[in-house]
């Protein structure tokens, strides 16, 4: 993630507004994971998920990226779906 602009911080404002994109309980922040080594997602490269739902028990930090997708729904597409919410 790079360093936080006015601008950034009024969109993620936006974004948690919105709820979890899966279960729509009070978000946090997921940037896009497998960008890479070394290399950040975009501020914009965003969608909000619930604690469960990002590093709980069902969330794409702990079960993993394939298998949060297969459940879930690709990354790409909650992040268009962000975008296209807020």
């Amino acid at each position: 993630m790079s360093k936080l602009t006015a601008k950034d911080k009024k969109y993620f404002a936006k974004v948690t507004q919105l709820g979890c994109c899966i279960c729509s309980q009070p978000p946090q922040i997921h940037h896009r994971t497998g960008a890479g080594m070394g290399l950040k997602s975009s501020n914009r490269d965003v969608m909000p998920l619930c604690h469960y739902h990002h590093v709980g028990a069902e969330g794409i930090h702990t079960i993993g990226v394939r298998t949060w997708e297969k459940k879930y729904g690709t990354q790409e597409y909650w992040i268009n779906w962000t975008r296209n919410s807020v």
